[in-house]
């Protein structure tokens, strides 16, 4: 697969987990991170998973180390938010 093509994946998977949780914590809209979580609790954890894999496997610069830097943020929010759920 072109390099290009995965770091498009993993620029969209960063936006589809980063949004809601960015949403959710400046308090203006809950729902976003309701319906991520809603399919399963750990679902935005597999897709920082894959965003962090194709940023590695795709284009080089600059570029993969911002996307790789981003989705493992998320990737540690999301296991932060799940491990507090867990523990209520």
């Amino acid at each position: 697969m072109n390099g290009k093509c995965l770091t498009c994946i993993s620029a969209g998977l960063l936006l589809l987990t980063m949004l809601p949780l960015t949403l959710a914590a400046i308090h203006w809209f809950n729902k976003p991170l309701e319906l991520l979580l809603s399919f399963n609790q750990h679902l935005p954890c597999v897709l920082s998973g894959f965003g962090i894999v194709a940023a590695l496997i795709g284009a080089k610069g600059d570029i993969k180390f911002n996307l790789v830097l981003f989705n493992v943020l998320t990737l540690s929010l999301y296991l932060i938010f799940t491990t507090h759920l867990h523990s209520i």
